[in-house]
């Protein structure tokens, strides 16, 4: 299997990144994937290049850089794609974002949010004459996927158990972050906060909590009946 994955920024190539390592345990035979288009600026020592050259299944993971990039780049490329006989060609972006915003406003709707996706959808497919591309979406934000994976928390800090995150940064782990929030990432930033640590979108903080995940934590959501969109995204790209 050959699948190339175009994403909006280092939060979700990261999440992409150790997503597909724990799937096949990281297992240098099984599986290759290869990071492009990542900030130079950076140095992004944990998503190195990985696996045997000759492995049956290859992923690339394409650094966007921004939500409305994703479609373009994937425009770009899927020629390119065809030829070199990619089985499938896979968009990840947030919901949440200024063209979503500018629409819709505030306003947290699942008609809403359906109506976005498959617009974005339909003006991609146009593109692919060969049915290869997918585009998903982490609703609202791949924080919310984050907020679903709990258990990652305490490996942050001993403090953060289910009665801490609820009574100092007002995420109950019992409900659906998919569906509880706007904003994600403000829900993560408040976590940090309550035990004066910074989280933003840079690369210490970003590592420090997604190259935590274990291979449990993502079957754990998978199973969990939470985050609709990562189950979704999950399938997309192993089955």
């Amino acid at each position: 299997m050959k699948v190339a994955i175009y994403v909006e920024g280092i939060t979700e190539a990261s999440f992409v990144y150790q997503l597909i390592g724990c799937y096949y345990k990281w297992d240098w035979e099984s599986f290759r994937m290869e990071c492009y288009h990542l900030d130079p600026k950076e140095a992004y020592e944990s998503l190195r290049d990985f696996g045997k050259d000759n492995a049956p299944d290859y992923y690339l993971i394409y650094d966007s850089c921004s939500d409305t990039a994703v479609s373009s780049a994937i425009k770009d490329r899927i020629e390119t794609h065809q030829r070199e006989g990619y089985d499938k060609v896979v968009g990840l972006r947030d919901v949440y974002s200024e063209n979503y915003k500018t629409i819709y406003q505030q306003r947290f709707d699942k008609k809403h949010i359906d109506t976005f996706i498959a617009d974005m959808r339909a003006a991609l497919a146009l593109y692919d004459s060969k049915g290869l591309t997918r585009l998903c979406f982490a609703i609202m934000e791949i924080e919310a996927w984050l907020l679903a994976m709990s258990d990652v928390f305490q490996r942050i800090d001993s403090r953060l158990d289910a009665k801490w995150l609820c009574d100092n940064a007002k995420v109950d782990i019992s409900k659906d972050p998919e569906k509880e929030f706007f904003h994600p990432y403000a829900r993560l930033e408040a976590i940090y906060d309550s035990i004066s640590k910074p989280y933003g979108k840079h690369w210490d903080a970003i590592k420090g909590i997604i190259m935590k995940l274990q291979k449990s934590d993502f079957e754990n959501l998978y199973n969990s009946g939470k985050c609709n969109s990562f189950k979704e995204f999950y399938d997309t790209i192993f089955k």
